[in-house]
């Protein structure tokens, strides 16, 4: 696919600079430098072709600011970099927020954070910030917010109607599963728009990346995804060892794999008990939350911590896993399996349960691509689209599972496709522990100060909410230039003011409850 997308550019947009890359060292296959006048172009052919729009980002390199849109496709593996540069005292580009529904978010965090203003953006106010920053964050250098800009990010106001009222869900209610808030119009008891409002748990991790090496970020991944923590560890060091060219041992790439799976049940199991809270059954939080301990055990006996792990380093592990850990393991895994038929009886094939669900926040799968959301909420949809499948990493190549998907993308369907993650996690656990190799845990000779070479990388993984990304750009120094999180939560919560509108207040909050959101993950 990617030499015939390749052609289909060069012969579809003639004004366009593209070339085949080596995926290996950069993590995507097609790079391509755009003019402003050619950009919506670009992107239209993208669309056309059914690729989604995984990243847009800037990076501030002082003569010039450039702007990163990232994209792939979800019916066969095809990454392209479009790249736009553009002057850095009055940064201007086009929107494509009309082409990528998602554009509608990314293009906003852009201009808050850079000040980059997206011609035809019918709404750049504040996201993740607020009117007392003084200064765009992520540039280089001190560049103030004008008069004119502040005026334009502070204007949000919703929009009122007669026979309508405001209502804010969250900050604090629990039902937002964070400090998230979303601004609800309603009619009596129906959702007439929802806007989310971001940012209370914004701690700025992408400017403290270019603050510091890339050995003392390490902590910071856990932070972000803190009940996924090991995956987004994970997607960190795995980005740096591509841009590094580090090689790590077979063992320490099969502990990874079982480490995550465990951590991905965990993970889950902290979302069942959450979800049911939130319409209203306390009892499967309880037994949710014993499963999940027993996890948090066997985890703490090879990382030495109970949440935010920060086990993988780069080459290899912190430490090497021992006979300890892999019977605790084995121990769990038939216990687990025996507590997931509890759990059908118990949940599965309650009627209030049912009734609460089925048919509700439906996300058609045609409507996917615009938003570019991923993990278990496309495949409730019944695309079975999964980065360790499509784009293998740790030892999931040499592991044989299956993608569980649903049919028609409503909230029963989300919660059928975790269930069976669950299942399958034992199993790829399973079978890791059967073929783990022995051997070394860690690389020889990875310098204790890394400098990656001059140029840029990105590396996903399948995190328990889906598609996490990191694009690293390097200079050759030992702390990255930029650093770019690409996160899960951030695109499925896109997808919620549009499931939300013309729905019961009641049945929003179960659509909001069944995508797992992270909301310290959104805010980064």
């Amino acid at each position: 696919m990617v030499k015939k997308t390749l052609e289909d550019i060069k012969n579809t947009l003639q004004d366009v600079d593209a070339s085949e890359i080596s995926y290996a060292e950069r993590g995507y296959h097609l790079a391509i430098e755009a003019q402003k006048g050619s950009l919506v172009s670009v992107v239209e052919f993208f669309a056309d072709k059914g690729f989604y729009l995984a990243d847009l980002c800037c990076v501030d390199y002082v003569e010039y600011l450039e702007l990163v849109y990232l994209f792939n496709n979800f019916k066969e593996l095809c990454r392209a970099k479009v790249t736009l540069k553009v002057e850095p005292d009055k940064p201007v580009a086009p929107t494509i927020s009309h082409i990528y529904t998602m554009a509608h978010w990314y293009e906003r965090e852009i201009h808050e954070f850079f000040g980059v203003y997206f011609e035809g953006h019918q709404k750049l106010t504040y996201l993740f910030l607020h009117n007392g920053i003084d200064c765009y964050p992520l540039r280089k250098n001190r560049v103030p917010v004008t008069d004119d800009d502040k005026k334009l990010l502070d204007s949000f106001k919703p929009e009122e109607e007669e026979d309508a009222f405001f209502i804010n869900l969250g900050p604090q209610h629990p039902s937002t599963h964070g400090v998230l808030r979303v601004v609800l119009k309603m009619d009596g008891e129906y959702i007439l728009s929802a806007e989310p409002v971001l940012g209370y748990l914004h701690r700025m991790h992408e400017k403290m990346a270019e603050n510091r090496s890339y050995q003392q970020f390490l902590p910071n991944p856990a932070r972000m995804d803190y009940p996924g923590a090991l995956l987004f560890n994970l997607a960190h060091v795995a980005a740096v060892e591509k841009l590094c060219g580090i090689e790590v041992p077979e063992r320490a790439q099969y502990i990874r794999t079982i480490t995550c799976e465990l951590n991905r049940i965990s993970s889950h199991l902290l979302w069942i008990g959450a979800f049911l809270g939130d319409l209203g059954g306390l009892t499967p939080f309880l037994y949710a939350f014993d499963d999940r301990e027993n996890i948090l055990d066997i985890l703490e006996s090879a990382t030495g911590s109970r949440l935010t792990y920060c086990y993988f380093r780069f080459g290899g592990l912190y430490n090497d896993i021992d006979d300890n850990f892999i019977d605790m393991t084995k121990k769990f895994i038939k216990r687990m399996h025996e507590r997931l038929g509890m759990y059908e009886k118990l949940i599965t094939k309650n009627v209030i349960f049912i009734n609460r669900v089925r048919g509700i926040g439906i996300l058609e799968q045609s409507e996917v691509p615009k938003y570019g959301c991923s993990g278990p909420i496309i495949r409730s949809t019944g695309m079975p689209f999964d980065i360790r499948k499509v784009e293998p990493y740790a030892a999931y190549d040499k592991i044989d599972f299956e993608i569980p998907t649903g049919k028609t993308g409503d909230n029963m369907d989300r919660y059928m496709v975790r269930m069976k993650e669950m299942e399958i996690s034992l199993n790829i656990v399973e079978k890791a522990i059967e073929k783990l190799p022995s051997g070394p845990f860690n690389a020889e000779k990875v310098p204790k100060k890394l400098k990656p070479p001059k140029g840029d990388v990105y590396h996903a993984v399948e995190s328990t909410r889906g598609e996490t990304g990191v694009y690293i750009v390097s200079d050759e120094s030992d702390k990255p230039y930029r650093m770019r999180w690409r996160v899960p939560s951030f695109s499925n919560l896109m997808t919620f003011p549009a499931l939300a509108q013309r729905t019961l207040l009641a049945d929003a909050i179960a659509t909001m409850g069944s995508f797992d959101l992270v909301i310290p993950e959104i805010d980064r």
